[in-house]
């Protein structure tokens, strides 16, 4: 069963869901509400995530988060909202430009210092209509920064609108027909979502919260605290009629708001509900803005784990949670640009990518001319490469062989040999006197190599390099044992022959030679005379100073008793005795 974690950081609280399921089908299987110290909310906005990372770290192991589908939720303090038209709908294309054609919409922000993300709103051929949010780097970072130090490694990044979006639509709750303002209530601001017609149309944030009344109380408290060395976690001691009084002061600003955020909406449906979540403000849920009632955002089914009371502040977090399991019609991607991922990579990117394409094509190229230069070389002048090669260094397959080199370069036409003596004959890593450093001693012999080469090459030495064995000489050979014994009586009816070179191994009693395959049949008044002219045959080929030698096969009587057949003999031909038996 799958997994997920959503979790809501904010300036001084924190909401963890787990979900149980798919996006269809889940379960809370876990959830929990805490609350930051005012020293460490303090801490947090100023770039200290020790304590914030302490209470997730506490709140991971007490209900068992699971680290690998996590994703987390920023407060929308300071996040803007643009809509943006492009004439293009391709993704790569739009993140390609997304910066630049944003920047200009948000001059109050270094468009270096925030990161960008869009949702689709509308797109055909002609080009796309955006809904950009950009929030400042510094926040997306510093709540990364806390999961990390926390053993939490989130795989995305995203602000409380999308969450809350996201949880009303997996309930249901947004139609083809109607129209709704989506509320969340945070500490110090509100997100609020304008949905007409089953899309979003709109965010924007109403700066102003929950408990905006007391931050400047809060703040004082943290630095007092500073001050004495004493860690105050008790209210800063705001009187309960002004705290009340401050409390109606910012429950009006957010209904004045949302009366403005009505009253501006181009939408083609009238709204007719205000669905509010996040913290509690009194007085704001069951009361109307504009005549337009005001209801708890319940995403949650029956009995799907929710806490009986309260469960209006975990919507967010929810909604982070289901979209982490496949759900959810908007797809956030604000991690992206997180200032371990930042700009100075994608700059790089492509020139890198380059780079390495531009090596790989040169090595291919330079692979298919050293490939060519060899097979034009005829087959005489590489046989004799390599084995100049293995001369020198050896043959890396079986270090402890042998040299080979057939035929040696003469001395009077090349040092090759008294240059290569004086390196192979080293029993310790002192050179002799006059002897080069190997590194110079093997540009020489390279050099001096390439030279012979050149001249095999024009043939000026081809008389001198061994021709290749010929299979079909050893065949022809043996075929002439064969024709002679007809002086015998013998009577033989060729039924198949094959012929292959053998190359010698080091370690191995046989050299190189040539394998002839012989299937026949020996036909005679019966089995015994055709057994005997058989092995005047045999006889005849190992009297042959060109054979090596002869394997008899298995035999088997013919039909009558009229001779044998046989398949599967082999003769073993030396090659460097082919161009003598050919002259005889």
């Amino acid at each position: 069963m799958a997994r997920s974690c959503g979790i809501r950081i904010g300036p001084r609280r924190f909401e963890v869901v787990v979900l149980d399921g798919s996006a269809k089908r889940h379960k809370i299987s876990a959830y929990h509400v805490g609350e930051f110290s005012v020293e460490d909310a303090a801490a947090f906005e100023e770039g200290d995530v020790s304590g914030v990372a302490t209470a997730l770290k506490e709140a991971a192991k007490t209900h068992r988060i699971p680290t690998d589908s996590l994703s987390i939720v920023v407060a929308s303090d300071r996040a803007a909202y643009r809509h943006l038209t492009v004439p293009f709908s391709e993704r790569q294309k739009i993140d390609q430009v997304l910066k630049f054609e944003v920047e200009s919409e948000l001059p109050h922000f270094d468009i270096d210092d925030v990161v960008v993300d869009y949702h689709v709103m509308h797109e055909n051929d002609a080009g796309a209509e955006l809904l950009v949010t950009a929030v400042p780097k510094e926040d997306v970072q510093r709540a990364v920064s806390a999961c990390e130090k926390a053993g939490l490694e989130p795989l995305e990044v995203e602000v409380e609108g999308t969450a809350m979006v996201n949880a009303a639509f997996a309930a249901d709750m947004c139609h083809i027909d109607d129209a709704q303002l989506l509320v969340h209530v945070g500490e110090y601001s509100t997100c609020v979502a304008v949905v007409a017609g089953a899309e979003v149309r709109e965010f924007r944030t109403i700066h102003i919260g929950a408990m905006t009344h007391l931050s400047k109380e809060l703040h004082g408290s943290a630095a007092e605290g500073e001050e004495s060395g004493e860690a105050s976690g008790e209210s800063s001691g705001l009187d309960p009629v002004e705290a009340s009084r401050r409390v109606d002061q910012a429950l009006k600003r957010i209904r004045r708001e949302l009366g403005r955020t009505i009253s501006a909406a181009r939408t083609p449906q009238s709204i007719d509900a205000i669905y509010a979540c996040g913290m509690e403000l009194p007085g704001l849920i069951g009361g109307e803005v504009l005549g337009v009632p005001v209801y708890v955002l319940d995403c949650f089914d029956a009995d799907s784990g929710q806490p009986a009371d309260g469960f209006g502040q975990l919507v967010a977090s929810y909604g982070c949670a289901f979209r982490q399991l496949g759900g959810g019609v908007i797809k956030p991607s604000l991690r992206r640009e997180e200032l371990r991922y930042t700009g100075t990579w994608e700059r790089l990117e492509f020139p890198v990518a380059f780079a390495a394409l531009m090596l790989a094509t040169f090595l291919g190229m330079l692979y298919i001319i050293q490939m060519r230069t060899l097979n034009n070389m005829s087959y005489s002048v590489r046989r004799q490469l390599n084995l100049s090669n293995l001369y020198i260094v050896g043959d890396p397959k079986n270090p402890r062989s042998d040299p080979i080199m057939d035929p040696l370069p003469d001395k009077k036409d090349s040092p090759l040999l008294d240059w290569t003596a004086t390196y192979r004959d080293l029993s310790s890593f002192e050179l002799p006197e006059g002897a080069k450093p190997p590194l110079e001693a093997f540009s020489d012999i390279k050099r001096e190599m390439m030279r012979l080469v050149r001249e095999a090459s024009k043939g000026t030495t081809t008389e001198a390099l061994p021709l290749p064995p010929s299979a079909f000489s050893a065949m022809t050979l043996v075929l002439g044992v064969l024709e002679s014994g007809a002086r015998n009586g013998w009577r033989p009816s060729l039924r198949a022959l094959d012929a292959s070179y053998v190359k010698g191994k080091s370690g191995d009693s046989l050299p190189e030679h040539i394998k002839v395959d012989l299937a026949a049949t020996f036909f005679a008044s019966d089995t015994v005379v055709a057994t005997s002219h058989l092995r005047q045959f045999q006889r005849a080929l190992e009297a042959e100073s060109w054979c090596l030698d002869v394997e008899m096969p298995s035999t088997d009587p013919i039909q009558g008793e009229d001779g044998l057949t046989f398949k599967g003999m082999k003769i073993l031909v030396n090659p460097k005795r082919l161009a003598e038996a050919a002259s005889n």
